[in-house]
């Protein structure tokens, strides 16, 4: 692709001039595998954690990433089509209102992501810092928090709504992000502090946060096995996905700097530099279902119970089991696979209950010894009168 006849443009990048085949044909394929990779991934990790809700195990950090699952699904759900369209057609076929929202939207949904990462360190710290005892699901202040992080991650890139329109040329119709002369000032200033409100500050908070949750663990030092909501290899997980988020969205603003600050007459980002920094990102929403499943038991432990339920609401919507062998199966099946469920949802017992069941005080085995070996007759008798030796 040569950056003098590809034009990155709003909405994704459009060419003035006959495209190649990288951008027309490869490009809407690659998406389309993104796409359905993030739907299935994040709606598993959905349906997961809504099942840990019901079952009464359900906790701050997983209504947050229920909510970093939701923003993935929007992402790919209203961005990728529009962009796959785009990279096809190589010019803008959608109209005015897709074209005022489309950036305006991407952008606030990848600011909802990078919020919501920095109030999952946060609710991590608590988890840990917090006793077990004291630690509940706070149902008003999950609220407050994401009733502050989505008005705000889309009033942040505001201006790419405002500015964002058609252009009419000679050779086709272009969505362009263009302010205008009297917004010059405004954008000078826009472009400084929004990198920094977007992405340096809510990196900088997330990783103060697991850095003082890691501290917070290694100065407890616990004797035995550490509990799961203390379990440093799911701070490690959680942590991971925030540093490779912001990894990911890196590409994206040093195309989105370099090209607000550069010169008028200078260079601009290269087109193919632009288009793989916002492939990279998009690349990020079937990142994190991966993660989860890859490293937390627990979410390959909700997998299984949710398969074994769909088995057992199979089973059950089967049909009337009729007479005979097939109805003696089917009942046996169903049997079988609720008893699998019960099995699966139970916790193992560790060795140190074990332990603590067989082990038996002294004068407490010594007490119920004497009581095993005396006998009823001899100490419960309510008339020992009658029973003695007359003279």
């Amino acid at each position: 692709m040569n950056n003098s006849q590809t034009i990155y443009f709003a909405g994704g990048a459009q060419s003035p001039t006959e495209a190649p085949v990288e951008l027309t044909v490869v490009l809407p394929l690659i998406l389309s595998a993104i796409f359905l990779a993030g739907l299935a991934g994040n709606l598993l990790v959905v349906a997961i954690l809504a099942h840990d809700f019901r079952l009464g195990k359900g906790s701050a950090v997983n209504a947050l990433v229920i909510n970093l699952c939701a923003t993935d699904l929007l992402l790919v759900c209203l961005c990728i089509p529009f962009r796959m369209v785009t990279y096809a057609r190589h010019s803008w076929v959608l109209g005015d209102f897709v074209c005022r929202t489309t950036d305006w939207f991407l952008q606030g949904c990848w600011v909802v992501k990078s919020f919501t990462l920095a109030a999952i360190g946060q609710a991590r710290y608590k988890e840990v810092a917090t006793p077990p005892k004291l630690l509940t699901l706070n149902l008003k202040h999950l609220g407050g928090t994401l009733a502050f992080i989505w008005p705000l991650a889309f009033l942040l890139p505001l201006p790419h709504l405002l500015f964002t329109g058609i252009q009419e040329t000679q050779k086709g119709l272009f969505c362009v992000f263009q302010a205008p002369p009297h917004a010059l000032n405004f954008m000078e200033v826009f472009s400084k502090l929004y990198p920094l409100l977007a992405y340096v500050v809510p990196m900088c908070v997330a990783f103060c946060c697991y850095m003082r949750t890691l501290r917070r663990r290694k100065e407890r030092r616990p004797r035995g096995p550490s509990p799961h909501h203390l379990s440093r290899k799911l701070t490690s997980m959680l942590m991971s996905v925030s540093l490779a988020f912001e990894a990911m969205w890196l590409p994206e603003w040093v195309v989105w700097v370099w090209a607000r600050h550069s010169a008028s007459d200078g260079q601009k980002p290269p087109a193919a530099f632009s288009v793989l920094a916002q492939v990279i990102m998009l690349l990020n929403s079937t990142l994190n279902p991966g993660v989860f499943m890859a490293v937390s038991d627990d979410f390959r432990q909700g997998l299984r119970d949710i398969w074994v339920m769909l088995r057992c609401q199979a089973c059950l919507k089967g049909g009337r089991p009729q007479a005979g062998e097939n109805g003696a199966e089917m009942a046996t099946s169903t049997i079988q696979s609720l008893q699998d469920l019960q099995s699966a949802s139970r916790p193992e017992p560790s060795e140190a209950d074990r332990l603590k069941e067989e082990a038996i005080l002294p004068d407490v085995e010594h007490f119920w010894q004497d009581r095993r070996n005396t006998t009823a007759g001899e100490d419960n008798d309510p008339t020992p009168w009658e029973h003695q030796d007359k003279p």
